[in-house]
């Protein structure tokens, strides 16, 4: 028995045709537009903005001669390509709170912290940032929690807290960039068409030396700089919280080890 699909197109017509330069660069240019003035100017919600913007594609796209089915067609298989990637960030999201809790993030920062040092402070704040961030998988979410331990704990140092904020976005960024947990991370092995560890390996031919000359230079600055004192009130203060809330032991370190572990393999 067959079956008959009522189907809507745009008129017959229309002749399909290759998109040049200009057109090609319409939707994005109005998007960048939308956001900056509607988000960035005028505070609008940005959802409405990107829905227009995706009318502003689909004007163009029917301007190129596609009908509907064909623009259906392909939203449906950008949906298909990007679902595993998606179902893996629900995931780390259920991951990270979980890590949370148990401990295994609280135990890096406590150890990190008590690593700090007023003359090295500017290479401490870089590694300790980009261990939390290759462990969590978010550069916003380093430099939120460890990132404002760090930037308390310098001012309290009299440490330069403008070098400091600097590298603790570097290193909150490299450790994103890096991590198998990041969003973008594993969204872009998936439009690339290429896998998440193998994606990572490469990344590392670039990411490794600028880590190298970043760690060289910021050990020059601490060797230059006049060295303090290295207790503090706020060390202290957020270390004891933590150590009142946790039990830290090894095994916390487990479900980082099994995570990251792949990324060590031949």
């Amino acid at each position: 028995m067959s079956h008959k699909h009522d189907t809507t197109t745009f008129p017959d017509d229309i002749e399909e045709k290759p998109p040049s330069l200009g057109w090609s660069l319409v939707p994005l240019v109005a998007m960048l537009v939308l956001l900056a003035v509607g988000y960035g100017v005028l505070g609008l919600a940005p959802e409405p903005l990107l829905i227009l913007s995706a009318i502003i594609a689909g004007l163009v796209a029917l301007r190129m001669g596609l009908g509907w089915e064909e623009m259906l067609l392909g939203i449906r298989e950008k949906l298909d390509t990007a679902m595993p990637a998606l179902l893996v960030l629900i995931s780390i999201g259920i991951l990270i709170g979980t890590w949370m809790i148990a401990g295994t993030i609280p135990m890096m920062i406590y150890y990190g912290l008590g690593l700090i040092s007023a003359q090295f402070i500017v290479l401490i704040a870089f590694v300790i940032s980009a261990i939390v961030s290759v462990i969590t998988g978010t550069s916003w979410g380093s430099a939120g929690t460890v990132g404002v331990a760090l930037m308390g704990i310098a001012a309290g140092l009299d440490a330069p807290l403008a070098a400091t904020a600097g590298t603790i976005v570097a290193g909150a960024y490299f450790g994103d960039k890096l991590s198998p947990l990041s969003d973008t991370t594993n969204l872009a092995p998936i439009a690339a068409g290429t896998t998440l560890w193998e994606h990572i390996r490469h990344m590392l031919y670039t990411t490794i030396p600028a880590t190298v000359v970043a760690l060289a230079l910021y050990l020059f600055v601490g060797i230059n700089q006049q060295s303090g004192g290295t207790d503090s009130d706020q060390i202290t203060a957020v270390t004891g919280t933590l150590d009142s809330l946790f039990s830290f032991n090894v095994l916390l370190l487990l479900p980082m080890l099994i995570v990251l572990g792949p990324l060590c393999q031949p």
